[in-house]
């Protein structure tokens, strides 16, 4: 127990990151054509086209769905195989153009493409949501003392975009930043 008697969440392995940001949009946002930027094997892709999302993934590497996964309630689902080959699929790297035909731009592993989001959403008019992890390939230079992730927000706001945060509950960097002023939210 805490100090004001309410019991402390316990933070999930960051291996339910797919599932837990999953469940956060399926509360947020109504289903809209989604970009996966950095999607890699798909999880997050395949997750939100079961709940009505029309979802692509764009990433270099054409990696496989796994064959299984664990839902938040720690339950197995096993996939059949034409269910791991649901993905519409765009096997390149991001490119600020790409973004024209989407509603919202997702990037959790978009190394070297979160700046590039943010500039294609102001450019297209698109919201984004960006979860990530690392500074690698991302045209900017980490500095000593400032924090990368703050880094990104300002960028973002200098660019004309009113910024939200919210912190997912898995262990690791869990912070969402996203944007949410084009598209049709369910709460806010």
């Amino acid at each position: 127990m805490t100090e004001k008697n309410k019991p402390v969440k316990r933070r999930l392995n960051h291996r339910f990151r797919f599932q837990l940001l999953h469940q956060w949009l399926t509360k947020k946002y109504l289903p809209c054509k989604v970009a996966d930027v950095g999607g890699g094997k798909g999880l997050l892709a395949y997750l939100l086209s079961q709940s009505g999302f029309d979802v692509t993934v764009i990433d270099p590497l054409d990696l496989p769905l796994p064959p299984r996964f664990k839902d938040l309630n720690k339950n197995r689902t096993k996939l059949k195989p034409e269910e791991r080959a649901f993905a519409k699929k765009i096997q390149k790297p991001f490119e600020e153009e790409m973004a024209k035909d989407f509603d919202l731009l997702i990037g959790m592993h978009a190394h070297g493409s979160n700046m590039k989001i943010i500039n294609a959403c102001k450019q297209y008019g698109k919201d984004f949501l960006l979860l990530p992890c690392c500074v690698i390939d991302e045209p900017i230079v980490k500095r000593p003392g400032v924090n990368w992730i703050n880094s990104l927000v300002d960028y973002a706001e200098k660019q004309g975009f009113e910024v939200k945060t919210e912190r997912l509950n898995f262990v690791g960097q869990s912070l969402v930043i996203y944007t949410d002023k084009h598209l049709g939210l369910i709460s806010n």
